[in-house]
């Protein structure tokens, strides 16, 4: 029974064996004493129950001291009736006691009583200490004030400690050592030193803002947030789109500036990082600039011409052109971009229309088109395609000029009461058309696209011929220019009504389907490929181009347009898909012309009455080919 393990604690205390006590002897000075008086009770315990009577039956350490079991048998002498059994007498049975389970006094058998006691071991002077334990909480949170362990057991007289008591967040090891291992010692009988673990978890930090929202536009183009921070990390503050925003800090109060008038939408975040206290946090604001107003149509893809008026345009009432060169009107009338358009007198083109700048975007999903104008810079949108960089050295351009009319036959200029120029190649009219000025070009698909979408998002229909008129001419033969010159209005047909052939104009531009087709530089076809061309110093019938997608081929009423992803070209959109409609009556409702063998571009309509005439109508040519119903129109880039 020399072994921890069977030795018997009597009062659920912690005991201890001879494998635990003997190898500390004369290891540790001054225990010899208590480990030898330890080893010499083992002693008795291993004799007792062998053989001993009596001696040492048990070691526990209790109340701050080992002590020895101790049993005494003493013989008693039985009367008349006893019950060894009931009594708890033993009997010495080879040489060790048992209870007796005798029920009456057996003749000649001796009977013993045993008595129990628990005495001190003599330790020799040693103090033996039960270790410090911790009897509250082991985990806090940081608050800024000094967080403490509740101990039992822990005596300064004895032992030292560290880390019992912190401030900062952090995880400890709470140290006991004993200041003299030669006069005390752990109860379990070692010197080492004890630990008890415990954290404190950081703070939840926090940022709550004076203001979660900020509009700034025209008026108001900068406003203060300030942040109430609840860490002691430094405060920090960025913009999501540095083109809409811009931020700066002073203490706790960040000043956001709109950029430049742009319209758009910024998140601003202010944060805060973790630190050794603090979590980390962040809060945000949404910056909304308002600069600019967005006009926006969007189609279906299905066989309806009309398109739906969203954004600023969503109540919009539809414009009513005028008829027989009367009056009329349009809501978006004063609405840039649209009202600055105005006809103007040039020496070197003749008359042009000024066109402003403005930006578009284009979104598609599946068959559905979303068309929206700016009348200013705006997230996401792009520059309108006749005024953007075009790689020329000048940059984007705040105005344009389209020619009022188609150019004359005297000497290619925009000029009322001449015939329009015809017979001659797209390359030719491109030569004397720049021989006008430095800045006088034959106009080209980025022009086009840039009057149709101004058409698209005004009007909301495909069908120019339906909104403003049939335009086309007599049937017979090209006319004089400014058959329109009498119009009150600056939209509308010299006709009587809309559903009769004449002549039209929008937006002071005569003719865009009529009395002669035009062609349509800075784009050229190869087969199936669309190549565009911004510089129109490199345009070109057959090269230079960079390839903006696909066209359809073959030749009708156009259903489907191509969706340009090439950068810079996101205008140029061309018809993907035809669709058999002799009354071009539905989708697009004019005609394309798609020949793989042609390589050049002609657009709008000539004197011929046909519904297939329109805005967006148009058509393929040779290099080489002219025609008596093919003239062209001129463009300013100053």
């Amino acid at each position: 029974m020399s072994d921890l393990s069977k030795l018997i604690d009597l009062d659920g205390l912690q005991t201890f064996g001879r494998a635990t006590i003997v190898p500390m002897a004369g290891a540790i000075s001054g225990l010899s004493t208590a480990v030898q008086g330890l080893s010499d009770a083992l002693d008795d315990i291993e004799a007792a129950d062998v053989a001993s009577p009596d001696g040492v039956h048990g070691i526990r350490y209790y109340n701050g001291s080992f002590q020895y079991l101790e049993k005494e048998y003493n013989a008693v002498t039985p009367e008349a009736g006893d019950n060894p059994k009931q009594q708890g007498w033993y009997v010495l049975v080879d040489g060790k006691y048992v209870l007796s389970e005798d029920e009456t006094v057996v003749s000649g058998t001796t009977y013993y009583s045993m008595t129990a006691t628990w005495d001190d071991v003599d330790t020799g002077g040693t103090t033996i200490l039960a270790p410090p334990t911790c009897t509250g909480a082991t985990t806090f949170t940081y608050d800024g004030t000094e967080k403490s362990l509740t101990l039992s057991g822990y005596d300064p007289q004895y032992m030292t400690a560290t880390h019992i008591a912190e401030t900062n967040a952090g995880s400890y090891t709470a140290t006991f050592s004993l200041k003299n291992t030669s006069k005390t010692i752990w109860a379990d009988m070692t010197t080492t030193d004890k630990t008890i673990s415990w954290t404190i978890e950081k703070a939840t930090g926090a940022i709550s803002l004076s203001a979660d929202t900020l509009a700034l536009d025209a008026n108001t183009k900068s406003g203060t947030i300030t942040a109430t921070v609840t860490s002691d990390g430094t405060l920090e503050v960025d913009s999501s789109d540095t083109s809409i925003a811009e931020v700066s800090l002073s203490g706790n109060t960040a000043t956001i500036s709109s950029v430049e008038d742009t319209t758009g939408t910024a998140t601003i975040t202010f944060s805060v990082p973790a630190t050794t206290n603090y979590t980390a946090a962040t809060a945000t604001a949404t910056v909304t600039c308002t600069f600019t107003t967005v006009y926006g149509v969007s189609w279906s893809g299905g066989s309806a011409t009309t398109w739906s008026r969203t954004d600023a345009a969503q109540n919009f009432a539809d414009p009513t052109p005028a008829v027989s060169n009367g009056n009329g009107s349009s809501p978006f009338d004063n609405c840039m971009p649209w009202k600055g358009m105005k006809r103007v007198t040039d020496s070197e083109g003749g008359t042009l229309v000024e066109i402003p700048k403005f930006y578009y975007k284009w979104t598609r999903s599946g068959a559905t088109m979303k068309l929206q104008i700016a009348d200013g810079p705006m997230s996401g949108f792009l520059v309108s395609p006749a005024h953007a960089d075009r790689g020329d050295g000048k940059g984007e351009r705040d105005v344009v000029y389209v020619g009022a009319y188609h150019c004359s036959t005297n000497d290619y200029k925009s000029t009322t009461g001449v015939k329009p120029k015809a017979s001659v190649t797209r390359a030719n009219f491109r030569t004397s058309i720049s021989n006008l000025g430095s800045t006088i070009w034959q106009w080209d698909y980025a022009m086009l696209w840039t009057i149709r979408m101004l058409y698209l998002v005004e009007y909301a229909n495909w069908n120019s011929q339906a909104t403003i008129g049939y335009g086309c001419g007599n049937n017979s033969g090209t006319e004089n220019a400014g058959l329109c010159d009498a119009m009150t209005y600056h939209t509308g047909t010299n006709a009587a009504n809309r559903t009769t052939y004449g002549h039209t104009r929008y937006r002071w531009i005569e003719d865009l389907w009529g009395n002669v087709y035009d062609w349509c530089d800075g784009i050229y076809f190869s087969s199936t490929n669309v190549y565009c061309i911004k510089n129109p110093a490199n345009f070109s019938d057959s090269s230079g181009g960079t390839n903006v997608g696909t066209r359809a081929s073959t030749s009708n009423c156009i259903k489907a347009w191509t969706n340009p992803t090439a950068a810079g070209f996101e205008y140029a959109l061309y018809p993907s898909e035809v669709v058999s409609d002799s009354n071009y009556s539905t989708y697009v409702a004019d005609r394309c012309n798609c020949y793989s063998s042609n390589v050049v571009l002609y657009v709008g309509g000539s004197y011929g009455q046909n519904q297939g005439y329109g805005l967006f109508c148009m058509g393929d040519y040779s290099a080489s080919g002219t025609g008596g119903d093919v003239g062209s129109r001129l463009q300013k880039l100053p």
